[in-house]
């Protein structure tokens, strides 16, 4: 029974973490993505540093004038250590921040700038909350600079070391989890906070309602328009749901990173718009860290994004998985009989392009003969009925050719995509080759051409 159990749960892990649709990297690939990642690191000290320098957070203007009536422990320790009268020093303070994070900027392997930035703003982020109640807009922002602290040192600048590699990474992993955690946390507490009414029909409905009349005097711009449809409401409350609850998974699924680092970005934006929420320092990293991931596949897929997506890829997954099952296995030499005479079928071998994994594509004409040909002819297969693939000792043919061809075609140019996307599937083969041999029999008619002879 206990093996029952681990191996379900052994599957479970399998299912939501390797879902085999991140591309297989080379140690090159993974010293770019690291040096990328310290370009990122880049521009996270630069908009720190634009922060400071434009007093988005001066020490001063964060606090209500005077000395903090509930102080949170790194601030009792700054007073402990240099007095109560250093907030008065905020030119000094802002000038320090301000070096520290264009020092990072200029200079990311020095811990010392690294670890002096993120020291400042956590002070600005403690100073921030000792007033009795917390702010959480820069929470993700301090996190961040947290999980770069872990970035190689000066002394490793050398990032074709494979220690140095993973520590970048290690970084960009850790970023993108303090990131994504947020919105995780946050869809539990939505389900917990709100669980009497999750399945209600217009829980969201009632919540914009209910801003509207706090927000009388400055009524955002979708609100009207969103709350008067119900469908368009629950529809957005489902979403934000499904993407909140699942975020953190996104981290082991890197055809996840830039499509969800875009939702996430438009949820914050519509956020602004629906309900004067803004969280535009969130917006920043998740552009910085999943929009332009490195780990993220240099092109676009599709269907590897549907098959990462959590429970709703499962179905794709285990297609995808039995695809591979059916897949023949790699084999020097594939031999496609087909009829010259037709324009369809013979378009159709010539464009065909087979993966690597296939050392040599041999084309047969079938009206010209051949030993492969005299072979197939001692099948229990009319040559009029349909192509035939030879791969090892085994023959396909008919549709189950068409289906096979599809599995070991490559994914470049529009002929091969096409071809893998509609016949991969052996029930599409099954009921499309009908048609096209139907095809076949009227453009030999229109040519003029006799059907194969059985005896040659």
């Amino acid at each position: 029974m206990s093996l029952r159990i681990r191996h379900g749960l052994r599957q479970i892990r399998r299912s939501m973490l390797s879902v085999d649709t991140a591309e297989h990297r080379t140690p090159a690939e993974l010293t770019r993505s690291a040096n990328n990642v310290v370009l990122l690191s880049r521009f996270y000290y630069v908009f720190l540093a634009y922060l400071v320098g434009t007093g988005h957070y001066p020490f001063g203007d964060a606090y209500s004038g005077g000395p903090p009536t509930a102080p949170l422990w790194p601030i009792r320790l700054v007073e402990q250590l240099v007095g109560t009268d250093w907030l008065g020093y905020e030119i000094a303070l802002t000038a320090a921040g301000l070096l520290f994070a264009l020092g990072a900027a200029a200079a990311p392997g020095t811990f010392v700038l690294r670890f002096g930035a993120f020291l400042h703003l956590f002070v600005h982020v403690a100073i921030r909350n000792s007033y009795g109640s917390i702010n959480h807009g820069v929470h993700v922002l301090l996190l961040v600079g947290f999980a770069l602290l872990f970035l190689p040192g000066r002394r490793h600048r050398q990032l074709h070391e494979r220690n140095n590699v993973r520590r970048c990474l290690t970084s960009l992993w850790l970023a993108q989890s303090v990131i994504l955690l947020s919105y995780t946390l946050s869809g539990i507490w939505k389900i917990w906070y709100g669980r009497l009414e999750l399945f209600s029909s217009d829980a969201l409905t009632r919540i914009l309602l209910d801003r509207l009349l706090a927000e009388a005097d400055e009524i955002p711009l979708l609100l009207p328009f969103v709350a008067q449809h119900n469908w368009l409401a629950q529809s957005m409350w489902w979403l934000t749901l499904y993407i909140e609850i699942f975020a953190l998974l996104v981290v082991f699924r890197p055809h996840l990173h830039r499509p969800i680092g875009a939702v996430l970005m438009l949820f914050h934006i519509t956020s602004d718009l629906l309900m004067n929420i803004s969280f535009s320092l969130n917006i920043v990293m998740v552009g910085l860290f999943l929009l332009l991931s490195p780990l993220a596949p240099d092109r676009f897929s599709l269907s590897g994004t549907v098959r990462s997506l959590p429970i709703v890829g499962l179905p794709f997954r285990i297609m995808k998985r039995r695809q591979r099952s059916q897949r023949p296995q790699q084999t020097e030499r594939v031999w496609l009989v087909y009829d010259g005479e037709c324009p369809m079928c013979n378009n159709y071998a010539q464009y065909l392009r087979l993966r690597q994994s296939v050392g040599e594509f041999v084309l047969v004409d079938a009206r010209q003969g051949g030993p492969i040909v005299d072979e197939v002819r001692r099948l229990p297969h009319d040559l009029n009925d349909g192509m035939v693939v030879k791969i090892g000792d085994r023959h396909y043919v008919g549709h189950e050719a068409l289906h096979v061809l599809a599995l070991l075609s490559t994914d470049h140019g529009a002929f091969n995509k096409f071809n893998r996307l509609a016949f991969s599937s052996p029930l599409i083969s099954r009921f499309t080759y009908p048609l096209m041999k139907a095809g076949r029999w009227v453009l030999l008619k229109l040519k003029g051409v006799a059907p194969i002879s059985p005896d040659g």
